[in-house]
């Protein structure tokens, strides 16, 4: 398990660090928080947010899940709100980490 913090883009550019898809993967709340995925795979891929609680009906809160076609990349917008209330943190998980590279930026 590995936690990330978003790196701030800026208008004189930033060198962006590139992650490997884990199991365990978290990322550290911040607003204007973007995943840049890029899925080397031969198969479409997903990641879900495993968004913790439940809504003001007692329903558990949505996980949400983003499809990442094979041999692309796909900016994924992620909320604060997403954060696990026991440890603060965004829970990721891959549906296939090969060839599964990222960045964390925040705009």
């Amino acid at each position: 398990m590995a936690t990330y913090t978003a790196e701030a883009m800026t208008v004189a550019g930033t060198a962006l660090t590139s992650r490997s898809a884990a199991s365990g993967d978290k990322i550290t709340p911040d607003d204007n928080l973007f995943l840049i995925i890029t899925n080397g795979g031969g198969s479409p891929m997903t990641v879900t947010v495993a968004v913790p609680g439940t809504n003001s009906y007692g329903e558990a809160n949505p996980d949400p899940v983003r499809t990442i076609t094979n041999a692309t990349t796909k900016a994924v917008k992620l909320l604060r709100e997403w954060a696990d209330p026991s440890d603060g943190l965004i829970a990721l998980t891959w549906s296939a980490t090969t060839s599964v590279t990222y960045f964390v930026v925040r705009g």
